[in-house]
């Protein structure tokens, strides 16, 4: 579904606003007839918007009208002693076929390494969408980038260098912790692509023991028709019918995505009474202002989120394996600790990113800006919220892409580990107990960084009849 979502600005405003339209922060004054009627229209929007921030009341008092760039403004607004996901965008068009599956990229999802000099930065490829730009050109799981466009990749200019729509890359190889071009070059156009994010699905027979193995990059729906959620209907459907007795999710690159997607997964795994009678997956806690409302006007749907009944369920009644790294982020969280109260939720890998936050996507009437700040806390039914240094993993392994094998594959430490315990044989080898990886520090771009993230798929519309 496109995301869209609406506000009625009436002539009584539900919050109280913490900006005034006093002086901007450094006390200087600017002449509002220097900036343009747009960037004022903008700035106003964004003012009028962020009365829904969850830290409204930590927000400084800035006069809107003396701020000649938007981005620059509402940075401004940013409670950063907590918040490090809130961001705004002037091509809303672009995040839009984002939340639809339809992205202009080249179709790989990199992960970004800094080396032992503090400035040279190496790409590995964790996982490439079918038909892709990039599974066309060759480009594989655990491929290694050390340069573009025949530039080696540093701390200044990595993520633009990957950012661009054409280029080409310039492959590497690891031997004995030495990482040296391969000799080959990729060229590759980015075109849109289909991203489903069930990018792997099998059921792994061992000894008459059917373990269930789904691998999700990413919790979106696919557009008004939710084809994404209808991969999903597939994959649990031939689950159920091959009569799986475990079933292992792998989400080490799961960086978050829509609520609704991830209560659909939720709904697939749970004990089959939990999806039918549809308890609460979880609570959501807004700013005192939008809580106030929605508590006193009995807005339930604004303050639960609730497991769904009408998906293809499997009926982890027992217990359920997850696959986790530090990029497990946001929904995926949600998913983990949403289902604790109702089955045995056993986490393999790397403690998970930690947040739980969730935001709305709120674009202007043009449709041209949008800002996407957090506007509330989740918990799951049990009140298990705040895990700030993430969800711990219940037995750790480490990820090492630099030797990744193919998904599925029984030789990955994290996939043999959940296996083993699902099915008391012992497949697991020395290998993955500590990432070779490691003398590596991962980089994650702020351009990223912000998308790990919970978005509410509606925004509540205030009607005037509440007031």
């Amino acid at each position: 579904m496109k995301i869209r979502f609406f506000l009625l600005i009436l002539g009584v405003l539900l919050l109280s606003y913490s900006c005034s339209d006093d002086d901007n922060e450094t006390g200087e004054e600017i002449n509002e007839e220097s900036i343009s009627q747009d960037i004022l229209d903008v700035n106003k929007w964004i003012y009028e918007n962020m009365e829904a921030y969850l830290w409204s009341e930590q927000m400084p008092d800035i006069d809107y009208k003396q701020e000649e760039d938007p981005i620059d403004y509402f940075s401004k607004l940013i409670y950063e002693e907590k918040d490090r996901w809130s961001w705004i965008t002037d091509d809303y068009a672009s995040l839009s076929a984002e939340y639809d599956g339809v992205p202009v990229q080249m179709g790989y999802s990199p992960s970004f390494y800094l080396m032992s000099d503090n400035e040279s930065v190496f790409i590995v490829v964790d996982y490439v969408y079918a038909g892709s730009p990039a599974e066309e050109a060759g480009i594989e799981r655990g491929d290694i980038i050390l340069s573009i466009d025949g530039t080696s990749l540093n701390t200044t200019n990595y993520y633009d260098l990957y950012s661009q729509d054409a280029y080409s890359v310039q492959l590497a190889e690891i031997e004995e912790n030495v990482i040296s071009y391969t000799g080959e070059s990729i060229d590759l156009v980015a075109r849109v692509v289909d991203t489903n994010p069930v990018l792997h699905y099998d059921v792994i027979d061992l000894d008459g023991h059917k373990v269930g193995y789904l691998v999700y990059a990413e919790f979106i729906t696919g557009g008004e028709g939710g084809r994404f959620l209808d991969s999903l209907d597939v994959v649990f459907s031939e689950f159920k019918a091959a009569g799986i007795s475990d079933l292992i999710v792998d989400l080490r690159y799961n960086p978050g995505g829509d609520i609704d997607a991830a209560a659909y997964l939720a709904s697939a795994i749970a004990p089959a009474d939990v999806s039918s009678n549809e308890e609460v997956l979880i609570s959501m806690k807004y700013n005192k202002d939008l809580q106030d409302y929605f508590e006193y006007y009995e807005r339930e749907d604004n303050l639960y989120y609730y497991f769904r009944n009408d998906v293809e369920n499997v009926n982890m009644k027992e217990r359920v394996y997850f696959l986790t790294s530090s990029g497990t982020a946001s929904s995926s969280e949600l998913v983990i600790s949403g289902l604790m109260p109702y089955t045995e939720v056993v986490t393999v890998g790397e403690a998970t990113y930690g947040k739980c936050y969730g935001a709305w996507v709120l674009p202007d009437d043009k449709e041209e800006w949008a800002i996407i700040p957090i506007v509330m806390k989740y918990a799951n039914a049990d009140g298990y919220t705040d895990f700030t240094d993430g969800i711990p993993s219940d037995y750790e392994v480490g990820m090492d892409l630099l030797s990744s094998t193919p998904f599925g594959d029984l030789s990955d430490p994290a996939l043999a580990k959940a296996l083993s315990l699902a099915t008391g044989q012992d497949l697991t080898t020395e290998k993955g107990l500590k990432s070779a990886s490691a003398k590596y520090r991962k980089l994650v771009p702020a351009q990223l960084e912000m998308k790990r993230n919970l978005i509410i798929s509606e925004r509540p519309q205030l009607l005037e009849a509440d007031f």
